[in-house]
């Protein structure tokens, strides 16, 4: 994406705008549903094996959204220092310093 940006972008002139788009976007409680796709195919392609990756990765998915969620509710209850990567324990780390204050700012 950076070389598309540095080819594109004339970098005597200021950028002003940069657009974003999404496609497929979902609300999360239909995610797991089963949503018809149309699909091609062909004669040289596993569907069964494709469809068991396919499967799996859902699982994954919803497991890692699963523990997602629980983090995020330990830390709305407990608060923004209640569970920390190891390298923010190091003695030069200031993590948990910005999480006491008001928007990551000293108050």
């Amino acid at each position: 994406i950076l070389e598309l940006y540095d080819n594109i972008v004339d970098f005597r002139l200021l950028v002003r705008r940069i657009n974003i788009c999404a496609n497929k976007v979902v609300n999360e409680d239909i995610v797991d549903e089963e949503v018809p796709t149309i699909q091609q195919y062909d004669l040289f392609t596993d569907y069964e094996s494709l469809n068991n990756k396919i499967k799996e990765e859902r699982k994954r998915e919803k497991k890692e959204r699963e523990l997602q969620h629980a983090l995020l509710d330990i830390k709305n209850k407990y608060g923004k220092n209640a569970i920390l990567k190891g390298m923010n324990l190091e003695e030069a780390a200031t993590t948990i310093q910005r999480n006491q204050g008001v928007g990551g700012h000293r108050g």
